[in-house]
């Protein structure tokens, strides 16, 4: 029995498939083999059992997903299970290969409810003893992951997470990643001197940070969230007054690139400061620092602290991708500043009055 979901006002139909299934009594009786008498099980009845493929396509699917076959990965959660990533930690507890397990996952609910049983108990007798070790290292790591995404949500819209999820549509962590020669990724900032309020607005920064990159560990590879720097840097020139401070800023910045005195892998075509009115909205419900570019004549663009990464680093990134196509979509238009600022227009506060903060609501980029 299929039975049709209308979606989309009925422009989509999906046909759900609700026709109950049963074992054959070969499947029947090795499951009640396998929970009997385990020992008498071999490697490739517990394959069929626990639905796993053949060992080379295991390994192979395995090192496509993260670089390492199965065995080793196995090892790893063993005498190493605080070291898993989530990417590994997921390949453990579910298998090899995702779209099979969406299908066990549906099957088993076509089945009874004693076939249920009987199916679970097969599986738990026809994992070994390893698997069973390695997969609570597995899950471990996947809890500790699901509370620090649940944190990160808390503190997250609707439209922050629309804009999380727009930025890693662009391929900016594979052009990262393929950076092999530098150990880090990220921006310069400039941070006033003697200013008392530094202190717990640097530490807010930091916090949104972190809650931005980890907001999706399905998604972000943890090498770019270790990767991701701010580097700060004190300077007199955010205390000047007027526009002086940004031409004072770049010069700044200019002799810094120049002089070979910013870590390799940080942005050379942009760079954040701080100023007393950036402080002052660490208040606001859209707290901000400046985006500001070297030679750059149009005025620094208002950043919130939120969207710093992955967001805006996205963005910057996505100017070094090929071909052109590449350098704006999934977004409308390129990532100039000037272009920032035009989206930056749209941007409201809680009380639907224009700020001027980027990233407006993700439909308006």
């Amino acid at each position: 029995m299929s039975i049709p979901i209308r979606l989309f006002d009925g422009d989509v139909i999906l046909n759900i498939d609700r026709t109950p299934i049963t074992f054959d009594e070969t499947t029947r009786t090795l499951y009640n083999r396998a929970i009997t008498n385990p020992s008498s099980i071999t490697d490739e009845e517990r394959r069929i059992i626990t639905r796993r493929p053949p060992p080379e396509e295991e390994d192979a699917l395995c090192r496509g997903r993260c670089g390492q076959s199965l065995s080793e990965l196995i090892k790893k959660a063993i005498e190493n299970g605080d070291s898993l990533t989530y990417k590994e930690s997921v390949i453990i507890a579910a298998g090899v290969d995702s779209a099979q397990n969406e299908r066990l996952i549906h099957d088993a609910a076509r089945l009874s409810a004693a076939d249920r049983e009987l199916l679970q108990r097969a599986r738990a007798a026809a994992t070994t003893e390893e698997m069973k070790r390695a997969q609570e290292s597995a899950r471990n790591v996947m809890k500790r992951w699901g509370n620090i995404q649940s944190e990160a949500s808390k503190t997250l819209s609707n439209d922050d997470v629309r804009n999380i999820q727009f930025a890693l549509r662009v391929p900016w962590q594979e052009h990262v990643l393929s950076q092999t020669q530098v150990a880090i990724c990220g921006l310069l900032i400039f941070f006033p001197r003697n200013m008392p309020e530094w202190p717990s607005f640097k530490e807010q920064i930091d916090i949104a940070v972190y809650h931005g990159l980890h907001s999706t560990p399905q998604v972000i590879n943890e090498e770019i969230m270790a990767k991701f720097t701010l580097h700060y840097v004190e300077s007199s020139n955010v205390s000047d007054d007027g526009d002086n401070h940004v031409a004072a800023l770049q010069s700044q910045f200019f002799s810094m690139r120049d002089g070979g005195e910013l870590p390799q892998g940080l942005r050379l075509d942009a760079f954040l400061y701080v100023d007393e009115e950036a402080i002052q909205s660490q208040g606001a419900a859209r707290p901000f620092v400046w985006l500001l570019e070297p030679g750059e004549t149009a005025r620094p663009l208002k950043v919130h602290i939120k969207h710093i990464a992955p967001t805006l680093f996205a963005r910057l990134t996505q100017r070094d991708l090929s071909p052109a196509e590449a350098r704006h979509r999934p977004y409308r238009h390129t990532s100039e500043l000037e272009m920032l600022h035009r989206a930056a227009a749209w941007s409201k506060d809680a009380n639907g009055v224009v700020d001027g903060v980027w990233p407006p609501p993700a439909r308006y980029m």
